[in-house]
């Protein structure tokens, strides 16, 4: 994908689409390997790892007790907007945090694929059935990420029908991130949602295992200096590999190898050190990945003693972790210990 295109859109612009602007660099998107979209879901009901863990054992008073409870949290988490108007007033209330935006129907659930239409007059129930347990995820997830704004649309009836056309949704059901007046991401149609909504609120809401940061674990560069500062560190032990994650706001390839990105951060300390750079958050970012010749993203940076010693493009997580072992290997360092190992047992040899 040429660079030009990964301009924002206007705020509100009509149907998502994005204005063109020149641009010298072309940059490409990674085809993304199969695999690594049928992972488990993340900050999602289906293997979430920020839903809350239930007693394994509750009286029905209990059940009771904790769905009353919930309810009134997603509430509060998740407000309902019914216009434009309403929308619009919301990311400005936002305050620069991340909003997402779930626009549903109770008589509509498209796959956001091409699609015939006649197997709603066979079982209207069953077809409806996969957006159900959607809207059960992004209320989950409402609960527990107090960081983010979470809005509802419902695009039935008149209002809602015009509203989707103000905010140009075609598929139902459509999730969208944004932040202050700034179209960032979507996900059409309900196949894998659950999942997109976990990865995008990794990706640009900071957010991940009960309440941490990823920004904790991968650095997010945001400037030259930044970038110069991260991988000239002083000090820097030479035994630990330097990689800066180049990806770009709106690539799906960079959301999806991102939760891959933040387990390595966290499981490879003292082995590795991690870093990101958003290509396309300045123009000052698009002169540093030009410099850098990148072409596709996401491109991973290998880089010791402030020399650049190779790269990988692709977002697959094997090939990742493949490629850093391949790099430490060849100078003999041995990985760190799965997480949760047992030590190695010394034998005692009698005298």
């Amino acid at each position: 994908m040429q660079l030009s295109q990964l301009s924002r859109p206007s705020p509100l612009c009509a149907h998502g689409v994005q204005p063109k602007t020149p641009s010298a660099a072309p940059l490409r998107h990674h085809t993304e390997p199969e695999q690594a979209r049928n992972r488990p879901a993340t900050c999602s009901g289906r293997g979430s790892h920020l839903t809350r863990a239930q007693p394994r054992e509750e009286t029905s008073e209990q059940a009771l007790e904790r769905r009353v409870r919930e309810s009134q949290e997603v509430e509060e988490r998740v407000r309902e907007i019914y216009t434009k108007a309403d929308f619009t007033k919301e990311l400005q209330q936002a305050s620069g945090n991340l909003v997402v935006l779930e626009v549903e129907s109770s008589s509509v659930c498209q796959t956001g694929l091409p699609e015939p239409e006649l197997h709603w007059k066979d079982d209207k129930k069953a077809a409806l059935a996969p957006c159900a347990k959607i809207k059960h995820s992004f209320q989950r997830v409402a609960r527990n990420c107090p960081e983010v704004q979470f809005l509802h649309l419902e695009a039935d009836g008149e209002e809602g029908k015009q509203t989707c056309e103000d905010l140009g949704i075609e598929v139902i059901p459509t999730i969208q991130f944004w932040r202050g007046e700034k179209f960032l991401w979507e996900h059409r149609g309900y196949l894998q949602l659950d999942q997109d909504l976990g990865d995008g609120i990794m990706y640009y809401g900071n957010t991940g295992q009960q309440g941490e940061h990823p920004s904790d674990f991968v650095t997010e560069l945001h400037s030259q200096e930044d970038f110069d500062h991260f991988v000239n560190t002083p000090d820097q032990d030479d035994k630990v590999l330097t990689v800066v994650d180049i990806s770009l706001t709106s690539a799906s390839p960079c959301i999806h190898i991102f939760p891959a990105v933040l387990a390595l951060a966290k499981n490879f300390k003292g082995y590795a050190r991690f870093a990101r750079l958003m290509g396309d958050e300045s123009p000052a970012m698009q002169d540093i990945i030009r410099s850098l010749n990148v072409i596709e993203v996401p491109t991973f940076l290998f880089y010791r003693g402030g020399k650049l010693t190779g790269r990988h493009v692709g977002s697959s997580r094997g090939d990742l972790m493949g490629q850093i072992l391949n790099q430490q290997s060849a100078l003999g360092i041995a990985p760190p210990p799965p997480p949760g190992s047992a030590p190695k047992r010394h034998s005692l040899r009698r005298r």
